[in-house]
């Protein structure tokens, strides 16, 4: 659960890192490792393939402590309001507690109100899309813009994202090749530096489909999102979340089961109140889907 790049920014406009050099993944250089799609895929066709964000997973936690914070911020406040105004207070007794109590909790709320409006009243998810054909990359972004990039021109490594989390990112670097400009990140995330290895095999997938076609990836994915054009059901989005469960060490498995159980009414708000992701025009004109392309696959796909 790592939200770099949601609520606070990557740091860029700086030198790579060595541990960012050191772990470079090469596009063309094949890892003889197991591609796996950790259920991201969205759709795939001999042009393209579309994943989801890395927020998409966890989406609702952020709703869910928010609204607890912004809640008992109204709550204090009601009750300075129930004691002034019913119990008939006198003004000049209780000015500057009230006045005091107010200047703190108000901007407690709307700090909580802004750090809301990051996931709800937001966009369902943020795809990215990787041509082969035109060989760009587009990623749509937070705040509702696309960057599109040459595959071959990114710079993509397993790099730490804070708190002992690592992912894969992909730097959008100057002309000298030596300054991150922008970084984003693909959905699949590690835990530990001994976990990132793991990460390997997501991008083994990303990068078979580049270099070699949606054949030498399309019987490994098991099954698609149901999100380019609709907002997930609500069994969906709760068996998405339960998914995590079993991927989850046996030691926390009872854990996220009971944080996925507090959190999915704050997931189901969240997605109803955000906007479904439309890629510009420009770009879905590059990436056209023959009509009887034998790797088209979407939600529509999914086994009954």
């Amino acid at each position: 659960m790592n939200y770099l790049g949601l609520l606070g920014k990557y740091p860029n406009n700086r030198a790579l890192t060595t541990i960012e050099v050191e772990r470079k993944l090469g596009a063309k250089k094949k890892l003889g490792l197991e591609p796996a799609h950790q259920l991201s895929a969205i759709k795939i066709n001999s042009n393209f393939i579309e994943l989801v964000d890395k927020y998409f997973i966890w989406k609702g936690v952020i709703t869910t402590f928010t609204s607890i914070a912004i809640f008992f911020g109204i709550a204090i406040l009601g009750a300075i309001g129930y004691d002034f105004f019913i119990n008939s207070r006198k003004l000049s007794d209780e000015i500057s507690t009230i006045f005091f109590v107010c200047l703190m909790v108000i901007p407690f709320v709307g700090f909580f109100v802004h750090q809301l409006s990051r996931e709800s009243f937001a966009y369902t998810h943020y795809p990215i899309r990787l041509n082969r054909k035109t060989r760009m990359v587009h990623v749509f972004r937070i705040n509702g813009t696309v960057l599109s990039v040459p595959w071959d021109e990114v710079f993509f490594c397993i790099a730490p994202c804070g708190k002992g989390d690592w992912e894969i990112q992909g730097h959008v670097l100057d002309k000298e090749k030596k300054t991150v400009l922008e970084t984003f990140a693909f959905s699949e995330g590690a835990g530990s530096k001994l976990e990132s290895e793991k990460l390997k095999h997501y991008w083994e997938f990303v990068r078979r489909y580049m270099e070699e076609g949606p054949e030498s990836v399309i019987d490994g994915i098991t099954g698609y999102l149901p999100i380019s054009d609709r907002r997930e059901t609500f069994i969906f989005g709760f068996h998405r979340m339960r998914f995590t469960v079993g991927a989850a060490p046996l030691i926390l498995q009872i854990p996220i089961l009971v944080l996925n159980t507090l959190i999915y009414p704050a997931r189901w708000f969240a997605m109803r109140t955000s906007k479904i992701p439309v890629w510009p025009k420009e770009i879905e004109d590059q990436c056209p889907v023959e009509e009887n392309d034998p790797y088209a696959r979407d939600y529509r796909n999914n086994p009954a």
